[in-house]
Formats: C-alpha cells, sequence, structure tokens
C-alpha cells in the first residue's frame, strides 16, 4: 500500500522511499558512467542514456524483472550489453526497492519492474529480445502483470511512453500521455492487465507472443470463477464453482516470486504453509475446510470451504453506534453487549486453534468471518505457524502486529486484546505510532461504553461514568506527562485557544527540515508525488495557516518557500499547484514576488487545465480574481470569467452518468465551480452565475445519498462520506453560501441533513480535508461565526484528544492512515490549527470558500512591487458575453 512505503523510512513522519532505500544501493548507481553517457535519478530509478541517442516519444519498451537473489546479476548482464548497444535503460536503485516493488500490497500494474530498456526501432528491439533471452536464460522474475511475457525468462514488453508527455484524465487528474496517430494526447493507462492501444503498431517480431497469449485457455481448469473478492500483488481470491457444480469454494491464489513479505518470502511459499496449516486444523468449527491444492499457470491456487457471511470490519461498520449523530443509551448498550458476544467468540475460536498447536499470527478485523448465525470463524491462514517450530510472521497490520519481544501463542494475544480495544475505539493504528496511545484509547472506550470493570476484557478497569461523565468523557489522569498536559487544553466548556495555537505551531516548527530541498515541512506521502511547495501538502500551505492564526511565520521558513519556487517549475493550481503559492506569498507580504510567480503561471494555456478545484481551472480563476481585488487589475478579472465560461462549457448535463473515475465534492467535483461562479457573482452580479453554481451543485448533490439516520453523504459505492475534499461537507460549505443570494426550501433541507452528518463522536481522523477539523470548519460556518454555544463543535474539539500526540512536548496529530504524524494543511497539524482558529477566534478558513476575507490583509502593493502593465478590461463584463 502507498502509506507503508512511505513509512519506512521514518518511525515518525511519512518520507520518501527513496531515503529509505539509497542507504545500501547497487554498486551500479555509483560507478563511473561510460564515456558518452548521461545518467540521471528520479526518486526510485537511476536513469542511463547515450548523449547521442534521441529517444522517441513513444514506443515499445522492454521490462526485465528481478528477484533478491538475482537482481545484481542482471542489473550487471543487462546494463553491460545496454552500454554495448548503446540502448536507453533504467533500473531501481537499491535491493531494498526490488523488494518493496515486490511486495505482498505494491502496486500489481507496475510489479516485477526491476529494468526498463529503451530500444529506438523495431530492429534493436527485435535484436535485443533474442539477445538478452540467451543471456539470461534460466533467471526467475515475478511476472509483470501489466505486460506481454517474451518466452519463458524475466523478459516483457510493454508500449508506453519513452518521455514525459502529459493530459487530464477523465476525473482532471494530471497524467502520462501517449499521443495518438491524429496527435492528440490520451492516458497512458498502466493497469494490472497486458493492453495495446488498438492504433499502436506492433513489430512482426511480438507475432508469436502474442498468439501465444491468445492461445491460453482457462478449458482445462477445473474451477469456474464467479467473482474476484480480493486482490493483492501476491495474487487474488476468487469466489468459485467446480465445473461439475456443487457450493461454492474460496480460491486463493499465489503468484511465483510475488508478494514478498519482510523476509522475502512468496505468495507460494506462504501458500504452502498456509495449505499444511489447514490441514492440521481439519475439523476445528472455526476453520474452513482446506478442499485442494493445484497449479495453472504457474500459479498456485488453495482451494477452501466457502464461509457464508461478512468480515468483522464490515459487521463492525454496520453497528458501530458512534458513526451516527447522536445513538440513544439503548444503541450504546446494544453495540456493548453484541461486541462483547463477538469477542467471546473469537476468543473461544483462538484458543481451540491454540489446542491443535498452532500460532494464528495475523489476527486483526478483516480476517474474521462474521456467520448470519452470529459464530465466527478464521480466514487466511498464510502467516500461521506451528508453537513448535514457530515462524516470526513477516507481515502484519499496524496496530495488531506483536512487538518483536513477543513470540508463539503470546502474538496472537497481543491480537486479541488490541481486537478488544479496536472493536471499541478503532484507531489501534495509533498504538503503533505511540504505544501510550492504547492506555489513552482504553480509558476513553470504557468510560463510553461503559464496559465491565474485569480484566477478562483486556482493557484497564475504569469505574464506570456517570451520564454527564459520558457525554464529556475527558482524558484519564496524567499528571504532568506530555499528553496529560496538552489534553487538558482540549478539555472543559472553551478549548485554551491561545494554548492550543501556540502548541500546534511549536510542534510545527520542531518538525521544520529547511536544510532539506525537496520538503520544508513532513506531511502527507502526496508532498513527493505532487511537490513539497503547495497548500495542500506542502510549505506554502503551512506558512499560510501559521501567518492566518496569527502566529509569527519564521524568516528561514519564507525563505526556503521562495528559493524553491526560483528554482523548480511550477504547474497551475489552487491547493496542488504554484496559484497557491502565489497567494500564500501575497498574503505573507511578499507581494512582488507572488506577482512574479503569477506571471510566469499566465503562461500556461487554459485549455489543459482540469476542472477540480485542488489543481485546476476553478482555482486559477478564484486565485486571478484575489490578484484582480489586490492590484486592481481588470484584466485578471476578465481572465478569471473566461475561466469561468470554460468551466460553464464543460459542466455535463445534468442526469448524465458521471464520466469513470470522477470524484464529487469541493476539491474534486463541480461543486469547485460553483465556489467560482459564487464568487463572481460577488464581483459582478451577473445573475447567471447563480444559475450555474446552483446547476454545479445540483450535479453534486446528485452523488449524495440519504441514509437510515437522516445524515446525506456522497455516496462513494463502497462506503458514504461526509468530509470536506470528496464527500457532503464541501458541498455544504458552498451550498450555504449559495442559500444566501437564493433560498430554496428543498436545498436547505439538504444542507441541514449535511450537517447532521458532521455531527457523529466517532471521526476516523483529525485532519482537514478527510476528517474531523474539515467538520469543525464547516459546523463553525454553518452556525455563521457563532463560537460560543454549539455543542457539537465543543465535542469535536474534545474528541480531538483522541488522535493527539504530543510531538516535542507540543501538540500534534497523525496525517491519514494514521500511521505518521503530518505537520500539512490538508491532512494534518497546520489544518487542525486552521479549523481550530475558526471555530475558537473566528479566524479566517480556507482561502474563497466562505465569501469572508480569506486573511488579514497583505500590505498594498506600491509601484515597485506592480507586476507590468495589462490590458484592461470592462470592470462588469457578463459571463454570456465573452
Amino acid at each position: 500500500m502507498r502509506y507503508e512505503a512511505y513509512s519506512y523510512a521514518d518511525k515518525t513522519f511519512y518520507d520518501s522511499p527513496v531515503r529509505w532505500a539509497t542507504s545500501d544501493e547497487f554498486d551500479a548507481v555509483g560507478e563511473p558512467l561510460p564515456a558518452g553517457w548521461v545518467g540521471s535519478a528520479r526518486e526510485v530509478w537511476v536513469g542511463r542514456t547515450p548523449a547521442s541517442v534521441e529517444l522517441p516519444d513513444q514506443g515499445w519498451k522492454i521490462h526485465v524483472s528481478a528477484c533478491l537473489d538475482n537482481a545484481e546479476h542482471i542489473l550487471s548482464v543487462v546494463s553491460a550489453y545496454c552500454v554495448q548497444h548503446d540502448i536507453a535503460y533504467k533500473f531501481l536503485r537499491s535491493p531494498a526497492l526490488v523488494q518493496t516493488q515486490n511486495a505482498k500490497y505494491a502496486s500489481r500494474g507496475s510489479s516485477g519492474k526491476f529494468m526498463t530498456l529503451y530500444p529506438v526501432d523495431e530492429t534493436q528491439l527485435e535484436r535485443s529480445l533474442n539477445d538478452l533471452d540467451e543471456a539470461l536464460a534460466g533467471q526467475r522474475g515475478p511476472y509483470i502483470l501489466s505486460d506481454l511475457r517474451w518466452r519463458n525468462g524475466p523478459l516483457y514488453l510493454r508500449y508506453g511512453g519513452f518521455t514525459e508527455q502529459f493530459c487530464r484524465s477523465e476525473s482532471g487528474e494530471l497524467v502520462l500521455a501517449l499521443r495518438e496517430p491524429s496527435g492528440r494526447l490520451r492516458p497512458d493507462v498502466r493497469r494490472a492487465v497486458f493492453e495495446v492501444p488498438d492504433w499502436a503498431p506492433v513489430p512482426a517480431v511480438l507475432a508469436q507472443a502474442l498468439a501465444d497469449r491468445a492461445a491460453t485457455s482457462m478449458a482445462d481448469f477445473p474451477y469456474t470463477v464467479e467473482r474476484a473478492l480480493h486482490f493483492s500483488n501476491g495474487g487474488g481470491i476468487y469466489l468459485a464453482r467446480h465445473v461439475s457444480g456443487g457450493d461454492h469454494v474460496v480460491l486463493k491464489e499465489a503468484r511465483p516470486d510475488a508478494g514478498l513479505d519482510q523476509r522475502g518470502d512468496d505468495a507460494v511459499s506462504r501458500l504452502v504453509r498456509e495449505h499444511d496449516i489447514m490441514r492440521r486444523l481439519e475439523g476445528v468449527p472455526c476453520v474452513p475446510a482446506a478442499l485442494d491444492h493445484l497449479t495453472a499457470w504457474e500459479h498456485h491456487f488453495l482451494v477452501q470451504e466457502y464461509i457464508a457471511g461478512e468480515p468483522l470490519n464490515k459487521w463492525f461498520g454496520r453497528r458501530y453506534p458512534l458513526i451516527h449523530p447522536d445513538p440513544g443509551p439503548e444503541e450504546i448498550e446494544r453495540f456493548r453487549d453484541e461486541a462483547l458476544d463477538i469477542l467471546a467468540k473469537i476468543e473461544e475460536g483462538l484458543r481451540a486453534i491454540h489446542a491443535r498447536g498452532i500460532v494464528f499470527g495475523d489476527l486483526h478485523p478483516r480476517n474474521l468471518i462474521v456467520r448470519p448465525d452470529g459464530r465466527v470463524c478464521f480466514v487466511d491462514f498464510e502467516l500461521a505457524s506451528p508453537a513448535d517450530d514457530f515462524v516470526r510472521p513477516g507481515l502484519g497490520a499496524a496496530g495488531f502486529a506483536a512487538p518483536a519481544d513477543l513470540a508463539g501463542y503470546a502474538i496472537d494475544d497481543h491480537a486479541l486484546d488490541a481486537l478488544r480495544l479496536w472493536i471499541f475505539m478503532p484507531l489501534i493504528q495509533l498504538t503503533a505510532l505511540d504505544p501510550g496511545k492504547r492506555d489513552q484509547l482504553a480509558h476513553a472506550a470504557r468510560r463510553r461504553f461503559a464496559l465491565p470493570g474485569t480484566a477478562e476484557h483486556g482493557l484497564p478497569r475504569v469505574p464506570p461514568p456517570t451520564p454527564a461523565a459520558s457525554s464529556a468523557s475527558p482524558p484519564p489522569p496524567h499528571g504532568e506527562t506530555d499528553f496529560g498536559r496538552l489534553a487538558a487544553l482540549f478539555s472543559g466548556d472553551r478549548a485554551d485557544w491561545p494554548a492550543l495555537r501556540d502548541s500546534l505551531a511549536a510542534a510545527i516548527s520542531a518538525s521544520a527540515t529547511p536544510e532539506r530541498s525537496d520538503r520544508l515541512f513532513p506531511g502527507d506521502p502526496s508532498q513527493f508525488t505532487h511537490d513539497g511547495l503547495g497548500l495542500a501538502y506542502g510549505a506554502a500551505g503551512v506558512l499560510w495557516a501559521l501567518h492566518t492564526v496569527g502566529v509569527p511565520v519564521a524568516g528561514d521558513h519564507v525563505e526556503w518557500l521562495l528559493e524553491a519556487v526560483a528554482r523548480r517549475p511550477c504547474r497551475p493550481g489552487l491547493y496542488t499547484g504554484a496559484h497557491g503559492v502565489a497567494f500564500a506569498l501575497d498574503r505573507l507580504g511578499h507581494v512582488q514576488q507572488a506577482h512574479n510567480l503569477l506571471d510566469r503561471l499566465l503562461k500556461e494555456p487554459l485549455d489543459s487545465q482540469g476542472s477540480d478545484l485542488a489543481g485546476g481551472l476553478p482555482g486559477i480563476g478564484l486565485t486571478l480574481l484575489h490578484f484582480a481585488g489586490t492590484t486592481s487589475d481588470a484584466s485578471l478579472r476578465a481572465v478569471a470569467l473566461d475561466v469561468a465560461q470554460r468551466l460553464a462549457d464543460r459542466l455535463p448535463t445534468e442526469g448524465a452518468r458521471p464520466a469513470a473515475g470522477t470524484r464529487p465534492g469541493l476539491l474534486h467535483g463541480p461543486t469547485g465551480s460553483a465556489l467560482l461562479f459564487l464568487s463572481l457573482y460577488d464581483s459582478t452580479g451577473d445573475t447567471a452565475l447563480l444559475d450555474l453554481a446552483e446547476r454545479a451543485l445540483r450535479l453534486d448533490l446528485a452523488r449524495c445519498v440519504l441514509g437510515d439516520d437522516g445524515t446525506l453523504q456522497v455516496d462513494e459505492g463502497s462506503r458514504v462520506l461526509p468530509y470536506l475534499e470528496s464527500g457532503s461537507a464541501g458541498i455544504a460549505a458552498v451550498l450555504h453560501t449559495a442559500l444566501r443570494h437564493r433560498p430554496d426550501p428543498e436545498r436547505q433541507r439538504d444542507l441541514e441533513r449535511i450537517r447532521l452528518a458532521a455531527e457523529p463522536e466517532f471521526i476516523v481522523q483529525p485532519g482537514l480535508f478527510n476528517g474531523r477539523a474539515g467538520l469543525i470548519l464547516l459546523l463553525h460556518l454553518l452556525g455563521d461565526g457563532t463560537r460560543d454555544d454549539d455543542p457539537m463543535i465543543r465535542r469535536h474539539i474534545r474528541r480531538l484528544v483522541w488522535h493527539l500526540i504530543p510531538h516535542q512536548g507540543h501538540a500534534a496529530f497523525p496525517g491519514e492512515q494514521l500511521l505518521r504524524l503530518s505537520m500539512d494543511l490538508a491532512t494534518g497539524s497546520a489544518g487542525v490549527m486552521l479549523a481550530l482558529g475558526s471555530a475558537l477566534a473566528d479566524t479566517p478558513a480556507l482561502p474563497f470558500w466562505t465569501g469572508r476575507p480569506a486573511a488579514a490583509p497583505a500590505p498594498p502593493p506600491t509601484a515597485q512591487t506592480q507586476t507590468q502593465a495589462r490590458t484592461q478590461a470592462p470592470a462588469q463584463a457578463p459571463l454570456h458575453a465573452l
């Protein structure tokens, strides 16, 4: 998984895999370049290119796969061949990256790729395939699912880009592209299946390989697959029946040399071990029967009894009362009793497994099935081990995996204890980040659910709460510990805003790394895949948030941002691009630098920009409108109106099916366009803009569903979302502004239902875009700025303590997935600080979204800080006239 890969380098913050993997690189990384060759290094890849070779933009490239034990040899053979024949190539820079590229939860679309070769024509392609097939005879490597295999060795082929070309996907995201014969760019989609664009040339040398692939048949496979249940890089899990009929079975697939765990064992090794374990557990009621084990197309399959029911995590999601607004005492009690019953059945099953001498090794909610009659079944024994020949699991779920000093049955007991906490307070990942979090969460769980005061359920003895205490749920006494001192700042009828602000700001400042060039403040992994500068994940967002809540911004931190802007190419966009950086610099008082950056961005063509607020036209238009106001430059407002017209032309027809991959909401859906339309209406008075805003909002509201609990949330398919980024909260923020201009009873009911969705007591994450902080912002906005009498806001602020983790003695919060701390605006402490400032001190919220000032006015521009003269445009040009 992406977040796990960014968790290896540092125990506190997400960081680039490169920083972790480069401690033990292949020798080839540091070897001198051959004469006439050019080297490059980008993230996990190291490139080598002959200076005399001009690569085409796209073509058939050769991928070479490798295992941990032969990667160095394959690199030596293939790189020597490429140098001899002037073929550009790249390779993964370290053995650690080979392992993570092939790990169980690595991307299936790119797994297995160790080296990439770029032959410039069909002649070079054919010669390379034949020569390297002979040179690498007998070498193993995982199958590259996205590619066409060449014969039986580790060589694979795919038609794709040689140089970087970009276009917008259907969802508006900027993605790598291929150029069609017509000249149009289309996304270079990289899925876990081999595909050739229908217009791509197919060299004659590939004809036999394509024919062999087409001849592959499932006719002799004894099972008919009905649907996939789960995929990982190690293989799939499928619901199937035997071709002769009968009951459903489960097929568990294992790919050779893929799905590696931390010890380097592949999926096949674990599947063989799992089959043996299940045979030893035959007859245990809570264990599925192992029915068969077979091999097909080099893959191994374990056939298991199908267990009807649902995973415990889904059972939990349908019943947990704290995700609904205002559950009554009877709902709390009913869930508590059901959960305790389930836990008792899990423990009974675990003891039955132990009685057979087996350590389960991977106890967590997704590996437990709750049957329709309430019985519990254990599934996924790939990490199980005989107690008398114990092998420590090479994988583990965050919060459930045991510490290194535990072994044998103690590993399962640790996970069972974690499960007892998870079922009442599902923030167990935090205990891996901060072991002290367990006692804090256990205390909160016992008080909230009035749990029994016995040790048998693995929770600390805490007296049952009184009704009043249950609603307040103060933190446990921690004396003068950092947590106790910081938790007190969030508690009571009104949080201590000045002390909270200063503590959050101190944690952010303590995390800064101005000596690094890639990022200033640690945040979400997106700061490495987007950039470390922008509002959402980068330095600009953190500095703007500090300034907005009244914290002095360190001069060297601003200087870091200015230097980074000067040396980097800057792409457009408000939250994930440089328009947001220009806005932040302007608010910080660096007006000339902000205008210089805006001038650079004005040269970017508008046609190629997406329709999302995060990085596309709505954010660009809002930024231009801001600078039109601060500079009195009407030409900027004219461009903003032009942007609005382009967005109006792009709005889908109401009732049309959303394009595949498109996301709704404030940051990614039509609501972002509605925000621009409303801001322009305030500037122009053109009622056509109100019509467009209403239309855009209706498009997003159409993707919301009304729940049984009366809440209105975005329907994502497998879940509903109340949050700011892609959920209903972001829609509500803009809808609230629209209703000021045009009251509408039906839309007002929608707004009230979304507000209800922002009130639940339990929220998985604390952050601004997809967590509790964003809901605090929304509730404050819907209260029209009232600060002292909203019990839901007060409860949200107190419940932030559930996620609170001290950093160097100051308040800090984890980012997405809760695996590491984050300081950025979108996911981390800066966003929490911004929301608290809005609710407790009425400081401005996110840029532009409420129609209120975005920050304290910056110093007015002087003649020296004005940008070059621009063509003036009519001040009140109506939208339909552009």
